[in-house]
């Protein structure tokens, strides 16, 4: 399948790659598995945050475990084809580094595509990874966003999913999930946070439609989505690349 520990990528250049014991992909260099094209200067702030050392680093033995700690040396999670935060940055973080009219256009096709109507925007934000004050607690290092749109009168928060399910177990006695924290959180303080918000929108994305089922709390509409379908916006500012993206991340990512 791989040629000397090496791949080709969706843009057809060889690059680097590690396997772990578990037969998952690595590329050697993590910015190799992300798409970078149109953001300068480069790395920013968002990736950088990311690059920190994973616990994950016994799945690779041996050469491998020198070739997946060769560039930074030590290995990141942000390396693994199935990383989830590669994904979130790939379509959010390269949308939120474009221009201003170009992000405005891409988000309105955006909210229509996941069936919330919007206003016309002069302005919006695209924000990765910010963690909010806890909706049980309210101490700080609350739950962290994949991703969140602040456009308008909507707010937006995010939970991305490649191979992975979400999360149980949260909360303060241990009896929720992922998206129940999200939902309470906006329902709670969004109307204080953003008193002129009139839609507040929990959004997940996986590779099948099974991340969250589409229901309405109170002010805030919880709804979900897959990669195919929010990667097949034309409007966004590298729509061809992330197609291509897309398919080589699930051509190559290990089923199960």
């Amino acid at each position: 399948m791989f040629s000397n520990r090496k791949m080709k990528n969706w843009n057809q250049q060889e690059v680097e790659i590690a396997i772990s014991r578990g037969g998952v992909i690595a590329l050697v260099n993590p910015y190799d598995n992300l798409v970078t094209t149109g953001v300068s200067p480069w790395p920013p702030a968002e990736i950088v945050q990311k690059l920190y050392k994973s616990r994950h680093a016994g799945a690779f033995v041996s050469d491998q475990k020198e070739k997946a700690t060769k560039f930074l040396g030590y290995y990141s999670d942000l390396q693994s084809i199935h990383s989830e935060d590669a994904i979130s940055w790939s379509v959010f973080g390269t949308a939120a580094h474009s221009s201003i009219e170009t992000r405005n256009t891409y988000l309105s096709d955006f909210f229509q595509n996941i069936g919330i109507q919007s206003n016309p925007t002069d302005n919006s934000q695209i924000f990765l990874w910010r963690r909010i004050p806890h909706p049980d607690t309210l101490v700080s290092g609350g739950p962290e966003i994949d991703f969140g749109i602040f456009a308008g009168d909507i707010f937006l928060l995010g939970e991305a999913k490649w191979k992975s399910s979400v999360n149980v177990n949260q909360g303060k006695n241990k009896d929720k999930d992922q998206i129940q924290l999200r939902v309470e959180f906006l329902n709670k303080y969004g109307p204080k946070l953003y008193p002129k918000v009139k839609q507040f929108v929990v959004l997940g994305i996986g590779l099948e439609n099974d991340i969250t089922e589409n229901f309405i709390v109170n002010s805030v509409k919880c709804i979900g989505k897959t990669w195919d379908e929010i990667c097949g916006l034309v409007s966004h500012p590298h729509h061809d690349e992330l197609q291509k993206y897309l398919t080589w991340k699930k051509q190559n990512s290990k089923n199960g």
